[in-house]
């Protein structure tokens, strides 16, 4: 059996868990001085912010939802793309979109910027569908488990081959969970965002966990490093 010998004629929405423009949860501190009313406040501007959309607004979530890895000055590395080659990840469900993104905001605090306290991030999660023929390496994790790895050296040569060859994009093993995801190398294959909610993130790198709520002050659940991690089965 072949690493890339298997491909998926994929229909289905997918994931995106990307930071947030929301600057901080005291959106209404000058209108509303008591703490417990302006979290209120915050979720009652969410719920209206999850609703349907006009023209220049679907225009505007297109681009952040799917434009932004394809049109953005620069590009970085990543498990399928060395700097030179466009990716857009999104997973299969919502557990493991919130898995991915906590375990890369654990790290990017521990290691680049090398904080050592809580610090909050705000994200926002996006239902994206995609339609196409990806290569399918699902069922090749046992086979190959240098999918999950921590170097991203084979990954990143099978994504520029990939993209070399015209593909638009392929289904993997999450490296952080029990579940699948997508990288996909053009924009075409994905449409119709919607945004489903947003997400605040306590994160402390030095300890090795994140907690996360869907509410202001509300802890949705807490992801540690020790969960974070998968093993070929």
């Amino acid at each position: 059996m072949g690493l890339l010998d298997t491909t998926c004629d994929f229909c289905a929405p997918v994931y995106r868990n990307i930071v947030s423009l929301r600057v901080s949860a005291d959106l209404f501190d000058d209108l509303v001085p008591d703490a417990k009313a302006r979290d209120v406040a915050l979720a009652a501007e969410m719920r209206v912010r999850t609703r349907a959309t006009g023209v220049i607004e679907r225009g505007l979530a297109y681009s952040e939802a799917i434009g932004y890895p394809f049109e953005a000055d620069t590009s970085v590395a990543s498990r399928y793309g060395d700097g030179t080659n466009r990716v857009w990840y999104g997973a299969l469900d919502e557990d493991t979109a919130l898995a991915e993104t906590c375990y890369h905001q654990i790290q990017m605090l521990r290691d680049v910027e090398g904080v050592d306290r809580v610090v909050t991030r705000y994200r926002k999660v996006w239902r994206v569908q995609a339609s196409g023929l990806f290569i399918d390496l699902r069922a090749k994790l046992d086979a190959f488990p240098e999918l999950i790895a921590d170097d991203y050296g084979r990954t990143q040569a099978i994504g520029k081959r990939l993209v070399h060859e015209g593909l638009p994009g392929l289904l993997y093993p999450s490296a952080r969970w029990q579940g699948d995801c997508l990288a996909a190398f053009r924009a075409e294959p994905l449409s119709q965002p919607v945004q489903l909610y947003d997400l605040t993130y306590r994160i402390d790198a030095a300890n090795g966990w994140v907690d996360v709520e869907r509410e202001p002050g509300r802890l949705l659940k807490r992801l540690s490093l020790a969960e974070l991690g998968r093993q070929p089965a």
